[in-house]
């Protein structure tokens, strides 16, 4: 097997960049603290190439990625990287620039499309790749697994309410949030053939959201600093590069919290040193592993890669997933009021308030949508399809039907309880007529499963919950094992961003995490039906594999981009 890895720095040309992630239209960064990083790695065994990219930014994007695989292929056509072969991942960081997704919705904060972010983005993303492959040399793997202990304030569940109504999950109390995680990492140690070390990549489920909105400098966070003291620890081997991936996390917070704090979050009251703790601790541990030579086990020289694009909201979910054994749909991608609540941890939302004017006049609107003097009947039965699929969420966002607290006209809506900028931006983009191309947010989404040695790493296209991600883990580990799988690792943040993947327990109380799943209380469910199809591909010659390549992601014209980016100045 050959391998290759590099770093790029990511350039941008100016300081004051709306930053993405927390909803906050004032989350605009002064300056840089530290430099993000691109990091790529290349892995080839006779003609099979994989290849995965780590960028610091909150999330990846399909638009970016089409562009990066475009531009790379011109310069090495004979590489062959695809939207299959390709896996691009995020270090979910909130101290990142935003405006390079295409998708409305996460262009709101940012005032529009901001194509220097996104150009950014893409040339640190070709350099790193670029160098990488050049980097190709014969390697060997070796894979390692270790828990954190539990007194290593490492990472913390957000929302314990909704993780305790996991049947499959042992409860905890509210100052044992550090036990509703899975503290279990894992590694794989790229060796030359003289077995020195040339790079890793390492999963573990926390999130990088050390440095809260007002941490108003651009910033890597906590992965970002674990894979830059990996990195320099191990400066005596040559060109070494640490990409440290985000695991399932959707409900895990890297910030120290409960009753006992006298702060609202992190260890320290200066963010930026709550980062570098968490950070340190995570490369502490890596480190810990690669020289603890009773926990490696030496890989396979498999590579393998499969890859499909599904729509979400039109998902048959199979009954083996369900909660009631029995089959369900998806439907159309919604978001709910908890969406803009946010959590309590890590990014609050609505205050009290306006949340409770809010939902009273989001549950008044669903008893008279029951009447038929509101209501034509197509129109009842849309409705009722919708709310049973997404019971018991209050839609606020209805991202493919474009329809904010059910109305479509978005410049006449009044809505004196929620964010006045937020509000006058959607405003300024509808009139613009910025929001009439496709959905608001992704809904034909990317799933990816790679085999690389003795492990399967699954491209996850959002985040996804402790729980959720055992279920996850455990439905691919079932199909294969009989190929001499060992393990199965969840990259959150990959390919694309559909949002969250809660249980259905936990979906039920609608916290942050439960507003966030799009596609209804059974978007678990179908993920396991999707991913349980493609692993299953995956057991096959490649020459026999069946995979449908359609639907495939909407693209959106320049001229909705550029009207999209007017107020960007």
């Amino acid at each position: 097997m050959k391998a290759g890895n590099a770093k790029a720095k990511v350039r941008f040309k100016r300081k004051d960049y709306p930053l993405q992630g927390y909803g906050t239209m004032d989350h605009v960064s002064e300056g840089i603290e530290n430099d993000l990083h691109a990091r790529a790695f290349f892995f080839q065994e006779n003609k099979t190439t994989f290849a995965v990219l780590h960028l610091e930014c909150a999330f990846i994007t399909h638009h970016l990625k089409e562009k990066i695989i475009q531009t790379f292929n011109v310069a090495f056509p004979s590489v062959g990287l695809t939207v299959q072969n390709l896996m691009f991942c995020a270090n979910s960081t909130r101290s990142a620039p935003g405006g390079y997704s295409h998708y409305p919705l996460f262009n709101i904060t940012s005032k529009g499309f901001i194509p220097e972010v996104f150009e950014a983005y893409l040339q640190a993303s070709l350099e790193a790749l670029q160098k990488a492959w050049q980097d190709l040399e014969e390697v060997k793997l070796n894979l390692y697994a270790s828990y954190f202990d539990v007194d290593k304030d490492v990472a913390f569940n957000r929302s314990v309410e909704a993780f305790n109504s996991n049947a499959d999950m042992d409860s905890v109390g509210e100052n044992e949030a550090n036990l509703a995680i899975n503290r279990l990492v894992r590694q794989v140690l790229i060796c030359r053939q003289n077995d020195s070390a040339k790079g890793l990549l390492n999963w573990f489920g926390v999130q990088g959201i050390s440095i809260p909105s007002g941490g108003r400098k651009i910033h890597p966070d906590n992965k970002g600093f674990a894979a830059s003291l990996l990195e320099n620890d191990k400066s005596e081997d040559k060109d070494f590069i640490a990409g440290f991936c985000v695991e399932a996390a959707g409900d895990v917070s890297p910030n120290y919290h409960g009753s006992l704090k006298r702060w609202p979050r992190g260890r320290y009251e200066d963010h930026f040193k709550s980062a570098y703790f968490n950070g340190f601790i995570q490369f502490e541990k890596a480190r810990e592993m690669m020289e603890d030579e009773s926990l490696k086990i030496p890989m396979s020289q498999h590579v393998d890669v499969v890859h499909s694009f599904v729509d979400f909201s039109t998902v048959i979910c199979d009954s083996k997933y369900t909660h009631d054994k029995e089959e369900h749909l998806t439907a159309e991608a919604i978001a709910g009021i908890g969406f803009a609540e946010g959590d309590d941890i890590d990014n609050p939302g609505l205050d009290a308030f306006s949340s409770m004017i809010l939902k009273n006049f989001l549950q008044l609107k669903r008893v008279l949508n029951g009447f038929r003097l509101f209501n034509s009947k197509r129109k009842r039965a849309r409705i009722r399809r919708l709310e049973e699929a997404h019971e018991p969420k209050l839609p606020m966002i209805e991202l493919q039907d474009k329809l904010i607290l059910g109305f479509s006209d978005v410049s006449k809506i009044p809505l004196p309880y929620m964010p006045s900028e937020i509000t006058a931006e959607f405003k300024r983009q509808y009139k613009e007529g910025a929001l009439r191309e496709n959905s608001w947010a992704p809904v034909i989404l990317p799933l990816q499963i790679a085999r690389l040695g003795d492990l399967a790493i699954v491209g996850f296209p959002g985040e996804i919950t402790t729980t959720a991600g055992i279920r996850l883990r455990k439905t691919v580990m079932e199909i294969l094992e009989p190929l001499g799988i060992i393990d199965v690792v969840i990259t959150s943040c990959a390919n694309e961003y559909g949002g969250y993947a809660s249980t259905f327990e936990e979906y039920q109380f609608q916290l942050f995490e439960g507003a966030s799943t799009l596609f209804g209380s059974n978007t678990l469910a179908a993920f396991q039906t999707e991913f349980a199809k493609l692993a299953k591909e995956l057991l096959k010659p490649s020459s026999e594999r069946r995979i449908p390549n359609s639907p495939q992601p909407p693209k959106f014209s320049q001229t909705e981009l550029e009207l999209r980016t007017v107020a960007y100045k």
